[in-house]
């Protein structure tokens, strides 16, 4: 690595010793002192090797200076620039075997950029050593510079290529070939059609012509070797001239790599076909001409600084290349893509980079003052949207220019679609984007061409489709245009549209009244905008009139009726004022009604109030919504708006000291009935009632309405008391008005003997105590008749048994049955096999034996007296386990005679032998289990 600035110096061949070895043998022989020597070996030594071509070896030429120079150039991992030249040594040392000398120059990172712009400090290098005596040391100077011929002057490029068998398509695959390998880690191997002897130098000259067609970033990366006996890949190495004859196809190692076997006329692994060409034609243009490759190098070294890896793309090369020609003055250039001239501009023109970037920059306002200026121009919102973006960063000046320049074109477009504004649409939709930049050329079109902006406000609010993008709509207004709110157009179309969605949301149309009106009320506070008054106002005014036109009371529903909150709590006086007398009557019904239905938030006299100033035929209209909107909400929340769909305003002191009731006390209970039906939502109203003013009188209750209670049970519920839950409620009820009412009802609806029995009660007293002996007789009669009856009778007991299945393969069945014997002993024991398993039901698993099993169900009841017994046969049929059971563990299982004996006479009060029933304490177990428990 570079001590200091000074270029470093390497050599390295076969000789007695070196700085890294003590005998004889290839190392460093010799050293710069501002060399480090791990650089050395991790850096300079994998580049120190020569192999002689195999066609001088095999006819064994003595003449060194016919063996091919290495010249190698490229860039080590710390970035300072390696340049190199190996050669062909006869005779070593010893005089008595080949070698070769390596000899390098390490130029710092700091100092390469001059070798980078001036490939003659390459090409043209002169001072490289072809040995060295140790003698002299192991320390070579360092030096300053390196000498090189400046008036060298590249070979004519189609003679170089002529003689070469290069044409223009061969070498542009070249070109692309080494720009590519910067990139995709391939490595371009190439065979010149030249004499070996030649061949080198002929490498050096075409890779001259290829360094010169490069741009500097490339050239910064590339690294090169113009000798190589075979294709072998070195790390630093993208380019490299190997002896011909060596590339040998197939082979799977050189295959992904781009192959250039020149005398076999073979090209391999290029394909530029999907890649623009505007920079690889402007190079073979200008191969010849190093000058005018040089100004487009530095004008793409401006354009891609800071770029990183894109620096090293050749798409960017071709973008450039275009507004390189079109800076140069290619106006044609410009004219065949526009927008994509801006667009490729901006790509590489950034808020940072600008001041940096100035060819780029001014190019730009060149175009958009050309733009300015042609008066048949009409651009595209591709051209538009990129300037946008550039208005973020551009100098005063040019955002001047900018603005002009779009309030011109938004101009140009609606003249030129022949009046049809929309044309001009997507040129200002863009610039939606940057609120300043909207309003400074909304400005400038009204104040220069009014019909225009307004055209375009009135398309923007008449495209919204739905209420939230016109609300976002206005908002956007609000906040870039507000003096264009005020002006009287604006008014009208937002007007015009705000009817258009009222009569479109139909479904919704209470709820998109509320949301716009509850929207423009808040607007003018919540933004901050008290000059929007009078405008939202207007707009509120709008939504509650146009609501009301089209509005059917009897159509809407509870939720409906809610959300008119914003319109009847209270009415403004505005809206009433603006209201025809039909207007104003249907808004004093639903005022009403929806103070009934928000009860909870307001005194009774304000709902009394509203409901009063109602015509009969309104009064009857606002009471058939107020049940139709209650009618599925009936509940103890709702019982004390319910009363007033009943009321009677106009009732009062009749004639004879009477009065009318206030309340349709009939109805009302039947629609809570009707309502609520199969519940007893009904009785927890009328207890509900008893505690409400409304239905008390002078004595505790309201005497219509305890006229009515009564035709009510009467008439529909004559039942009621027979429940005991309902007779509990209703003779609770806390006022004693209403619990003696509720005891009338009651005794009304009493059998008749407990009728007969409440109204002679003293005299059958009397009789009772007469005829209490014959009494006390036929209780014991009743208490004991059934046990006595039984015992009797003696009646056998009925028994029941589920089928059971006649073959099974599992060891276990359930066996279910009943019995009953008429009510003389409810629970009979039911018998298993003769051991008693349960009373009445039962459920009981059986253990099976393989083979046939007989299981004997009975019942016997209290008195002793058995059912005829029932006999199920079960076959069990298991897979083999194992080996079979012994008989005598068989027999005893089953409780049978062993097999082939004679069996004895079964005594009948032994159990029939079968299978074994599961007692309750063993129930989930095997029949291994429960017999090894009974062992």
């Amino acid at each position: 690595m570079s001590r200091d600035r000074n270029i470093q110096q390497h050599y390295f061949t076969r000789d007695r010793e070196g700085i890294f070895r003590t005998n004889e043998g290839f190392d460093t022989v010799a050293k710069s002192a501002g060399l480090d020597n791990g650089f050395i070996k991790a850096a300079l030594h994998p580049y120190c090797v020569y192999k002689a071509p195999q066609e001088l070896l095999a006819r064994g030429e003595a003449d060194e200076s016919r063996y091919p120079e290495a010249f190698g150039v490229f860039h080590a991992d710390n970035g300072d620039l390696v340049i190199g030249r190996t050669v062909y040594v006869s005779a070593d040392f010893t005089g008595q075997r080949s070698a070769f000398f390596t000899h390098h120059y390490v130029v710092p990172k700091e100092r390469q950029e001059a070798f980078v712009r001036e490939p003659e400090r390459l090409f043209a290098l002169r001072g490289f050593r072809s040995s060295y005596d140790i003698q002299d040391g192991k320390t070579i100077p360092e030096l300053d510079e390196l000498d090189y011929d400046a008036a060298a002057k590249p070979e004519d490029p189609d003679r170089l290529l002529g003689r070469l068998r290069l044409d223009r398509t061969g070498f542009l695959q070249l070109l692309y070939a080494v720009m590519a390998s910067l990139t995709n880690k391939k490595k371009v191997y190439v065979a010149l059609d030249a004499d070996v002897s030649a061949a080198s130098a002929e490498a050096k000259r075409l890779m001259e012509l290829v360094y010169r067609c490069l741009p500097y970033a490339m050239r910064r990366q590339l690294g090169f070797v113009t000798y190589q006996s075979e294709p072998e890949g070195k790390q630093h190495y993208h380019v490299m001239f190997v002896e011909k004859g060596s590339i040998r196809l197939p082979d799977r190692q050189l295959e992904k790599d781009y192959l250039f076997d020149l005398p076999n006329e073979r090209i391999h692994g290029v394909d530029a076909s999907g890649t623009e060409h505007s920079y690889l034609d402007y190079v073979w243009e200008h191969r010849g001409d190093p000058a005018g490759l040089e100004r487009f190098y530095d004008f793409c070294e401006e354009a891609l600084q800071d770029a990183g890896p894109a620096a090293l793309a050749l798409p960017a090369y071709s973008q450039l290349c275009g507004l390189f020609r079109i800076e140069q003055g290619q106006d044609s250039f410009y004219e065949q893509n526009r927008a994509g001239t801006v667009k490729g501009i901006l790509q590489y023109l950034t808020a940072e980079t600008m001041g940096r970037k100035k060819r780029l920059n001014q190019l730009l306002g060149k175009l958009i003052r050309k733009e300015l200026m042609d008066g048949d121009s009409v651009p595209t919102a591709e051209f538009v949207t990129p300037l946008l973006e550039y208005y973020a960063f551009a100098d005063e000046g040019t955002k001047t220019l900018l603005i002009a320049s779009f309030a011109l074109y938004i101009r140009r477009a609606a003249s030129a679609a022949s009046g049809d504004f929309r044309a001009a649409v997507p040129l200002i939709d863009p610039l939606r984007k940057q609120n300043a930049v909207f309003l400074a050329v909304l400005k400038q079109l009204y104040e220069q061409h009014p019909q225009t902006a307004e055209q375009y406000a009135a398309y923007r609010i008449t495209a919204s489709g739905s209420v939230k993008e016109f609300l976002d709509e206005i908002k956007f207004w609000l906040v870039s245009a507000d003096d264009l709110l005020l002006q009287h157009f604006f008014r009208n179309e937002v007007l015009k549209k705000l009817k258009q969605l009222l009569k479109a949301e139909k479904s919704r149309r209470m709820e998109v009244a509320k949301n716009t009106y509850i929207y423009f009320d808040r607007l003018p506070e919540r933004e901050g905008k008290p000059q929007f008054e009078d405008f939202c106002m207007q707009l509120k005014l709008e939504i509650q009139l146009e609501l009301l036109e089209d509005l059917t009371p009897t159509g809407l529903s509870y939720e409906d009726l809610l959300q008119l909150e914003f319109m009847l709590d209270p009415p403004q006086p505005e809206l009433v004022h603006n209201l025809n007398s039909g207007g104003r009557m249907t808004l004093d019904l639903l005022t009403a009604v929806y103070r009934v239905l928000t009860l909870e938030r307001r005194k009774p006299s304000d709902v009394v109030a509203a409901i009063e100033k109602l015509g009969p035929l309104d009064l009857d209209r606002a009471q058939d919504l107020l049940k139709k909107t209650l009618g599925d909400k009936v509940g103890p929340e709702t019982f004390g708006k319910i009363a007033y769909a009943f009321s009677r305003p106009d009732a009062g002191i009749r004639g004879g000291g009477g009065y009318e009731a206030g309340y349709d006390f009939d109805r009302m209970l039947e629609y809570v009935a009707a309502q609520t039906r199969g519940t007893d939502m009904i009785y927890e109203f009328m207890i509900w009632s008893a505690g409400d003013s409304r239905f008390s009188g002078g004595s505790g209750i309201d005497v219509h309405y305890r006229a009515a209670l009564t035709r009510y049970f009467d008439r529909h519920d004559a039942k009621a008391f027979k429940n005991k839950p309902v007779k509990e409620l209703l003779l609770g009820v806390p006022n004693e008005a209403f619990a003696a009412v509720f005891k009338e009802i009651k005794l009304k609806q009493d059998p008749g003997i407990i009728q007969f029995v409440l109204r002679y009660k003293r005299r059958l007293f009397r009789l009772t105590l007469l005829g209490l002996p014959l009494l006390l007789i036929i209780i014991l009669l009743s208490t004991f008749w059934t046990p006595m009856m039984g015992a009797i009778l003696r009646p056998a007991p009925t028994l029941t048994v589920e089928t059971l299945p006649e073959k099974t393969s599992q060891p276990v069945v359930t066996v279910k049955a009943s019995a009953t014997d008429g009510g003389y002993d409810p629970n009979p024991k039911i018998f298993v096999n003769g051991q008693p398993v349960g009373t009445g039901q039962i459920s009981e698993p059986v253990v099976l034996m393989i083979g046939e099993n007989t299981i004997e169900i009975k019942a016997e009841n209290k008195y002793g007296k058995a059912s005829e017994p029932v006999v199920k046969k079960v076959q069990l049929d298991l897979p083999m386990q194992g080996p079979p059971l012994p008989a005598s563990s068989a027999s005893k299982a089953g409780g049978g005679t062993p097999s082939g004996g004679a069996s004895g006479a079964q005594n009948s009060s032994e159990p029939v032998a079968g299978p074994k029933f599961i007692p309750a304490n063993t129930k989930g177990k095997t029949e291994q289990q429960i017999n090894s428990g009974a062992r």
